[in-house]
């Protein structure tokens, strides 16, 4: 189990996905590797397959598949590469074009906030005790 992937293509697609099935591979691992620590690993020793929380398995697979699409669209799918790619100035030739925001502007530690949206409805990033 621990070395499964969360998300099938095959599900990714039928979430959204845009991304051909030769990139997949490489950016949905690249999008568990920042997920994985978000949700305290919750999959690692629990079959995402199994779990009965339909809503729940719903939401985590579609912020994957939001990451995944995000970082393609990006170029970049690991926060080292997002901030390596992160550019706000260009000057060529005497011309220069500045802008105030980046791609990077929509990521939270690499993570693309719609994505962590899903997430935070999914209810794996609670730590703390619900207040009555």
């Amino acid at each position: 189990m621990i070395n499964k992937p969360l998300l099938t293509f095959e599900k990714y697609h039928d979430l959204g996905g845009t991304v051909s099935e030769p990139d997949f591979e490489k950016l949905e691992s690249d999008a568990e590797d920042v997920i994985n620590p978000l949700i305290n690993f919750f999959y690692l020793h629990k079959d995402i397959d199994t779990d009965k929380d339909e809503e729940r398995v719903w939401l985590v697979q579609k912020a994957i598949t939001l990451q995944i699409d995000f970082t393609s669209r990006l170029g970049s799918s690991t926060p080292d590469e997002m901030t390596k790619n992160d550019v706000k100035s260009v000057s060529i030739d005497g011309t220069s074009v500045s802008t105030d925001t980046s791609p990077l502007d929509s990521t939270t530690d690499g993570i693309y906030n719609v994505a962590l949206e899903y997430l935070y409805r999914s209810g794996l990033l609670f730590r703390g005790v619900p207040s009555c």
